[in-house]
């Protein structure tokens, strides 16, 4: 029997999407639907049971402005400023690390 509180493989991703739509205070559907993307594709990602696709995160990359580079790695440094300071103090992103999934992969 599987472990319910395992780390999902995906964890640190799934943070930052989940950061990022909480900074837009919107629910995960509306989020997803305003980059169209499908809601169930995004709820996966989000939960960290899936790699966020390439082509997902290019959509979400172009509505909200964030990087691929936030998306995939981490990196603060790539978002507009007020929203760097504003994910930057998320508990969601307290314990997340660069991300060591190749997005190819």
């Amino acid at each position: 029997m599987k472990e319910k509180s395992r780390i999902k493989k995906f964890a640190d991703i799934s943070n930052r999407l989940r950061a990022v739509r909480e900074f837009y205070g919107m629910k995960s559907k509306e989020f997803a639907e305003q980059a169209d993307v499908s809601p169930k594709s995004y709820s996966q990602w989000e939960s960290g049971d899936f790699r966020i696709s390439i082509d997902g995160a290019i959509k979400i990359q172009s509505r909200y402005g964030i990087s691929l580079d936030f998306i995939y790695t981490g990196r603060l440094d790539t978002l507009p400023i007020k929203m760097a300071s504003a994910v930057a103090s998320s508990p969601l992103l307290k314990n997340t690390k660069a991300s060591t999934v190749n997005p190819e992969s």
